[in-house]
């Protein structure tokens, strides 16, 4: 049994709290938006549902230009416009993000020791790279990973400029020192093998020298176990705001079914290798699996 080489991280709820940013960000938006147009904040919300199950992701970045509540009440409105007439509500999200989105205790401390150590780090998400890449950048720790496998960003709409998009004008902000950029095919999501499977591929690592961790069973936990990686889960991520994931089924792109089967699966259904509690343990996974390799070796 060789010793662990490879360290793939999820990134939402697993070394920052996704729930605990995003929500009181969208219902800092969802209440200025809601002050300027006079539209109810609920219909507000079924509209913003409605254009990410067409987009099939919860964070879209043109999505009030695309809310039919709006189109109803003034009309289709350009990029242009919609950051004129919209502004405050965009920078209501913007101001509370920046405010409550924050790596878990240990996490930025623990990366670096890791890459001490010559383990390979890379970012694995469901979230557009684009998205993901700014977090690693705002939150000081893009220099750890060598890789990050996303979905590649859709990115601007016709006729949509830069110019007009952006909210920095240093091109830097909207680039990554990360050496790889891994795509999973379009329309595949965890907990597809096929995604873990073509990341081991592109970084010429086994799985059984590979630690996938992960604070969802039904995907991160899942996967792992399919491709023969060594599986961890972040049971802290699962320690949620009930109301903020109530507020997340308003708006999220998932059916009903999809939340059925995450349920049904985070039910004892998936049993993980190990758990963690906090980031830090980390170091005794990795400990108790290479011992084991060093034992194997005597």
């Amino acid at each position: 049994m060789p010793p662990v080489r490879l360290i793939v991280l999820d990134l939402d709820n697993t070394i920052y709290d996704w729930l605990g940013f995003y929500i009181p960000s969208f219902l800092a938006m969802i209440k200025e938006l809601s002050r300027l147009t006079g539209i109810d904040a609920e219909d507000l919300k079924a509209a913003f549902k409605r254009v990410h199950e067409k987009h099939t992701t919860t964070e879209y970045a043109f999505a009030i230009e695309e809310l039919d509540v709006l189109h109803a009440k003034h009309g289709k409105l350009t990029v242009k416009q919609t950051l004129e007439r919209y502004g405050p509500a965009i920078e209501a999200f913007r101001r509370t993000r920046q405010r409550t989105m924050r790596l878990y205790d240990g996490v930025s401390e623990s990366l670096a020791e890791l890459r001490n150590r010559g383990k390979t780090l890379v970012a694995m998400t469901d979230t557009f790279d684009y998205y993901a890449i700014r977090r690693l950048k705002d939150l000081g720790v893009e220099e750890y990973f060598s890789a990050i496998c996303a979905p590649r960003d859709p990115g601007l709409p016709p006729g949509v400029s830069p110019r007009e998009a952006r909210r920095y004008t240093d091109p830097s902000r909207y680039e990554t020192i990360i050496p790889h950029r891994i795509s999973p095919e379009a329309g595949k999501r965890k907990p597809d093998p096929s995604i873990l499977g073509n990341l081991l591929t592109t970084m010429a690592v086994p799985a059984q020298e590979t630690i996938l961790v992960g604070d969802s069973l039904s995907r991160d936990i899942r996967m792992g176990q399919s491709c023969g990686a060594w599986d961890v889960y972040a049971k802290y991520g699962d320690n949620v705001n009930p109301e903020y994931y109530q507020e997340l089924l308003k708006i999220t792109y998932w059916g009903y079914e999809d939340v059925k089967e995450h349920v049904q699966l985070d039910a004892g259904v998936i049993v993980p290798t190990f758990a963690i509690g906090a980031f830090g343990e980390i170091f005794q996974v990795i400990q108790e699996i290479e011992s084991r390799a060093g034992a194997d070796r005597s």
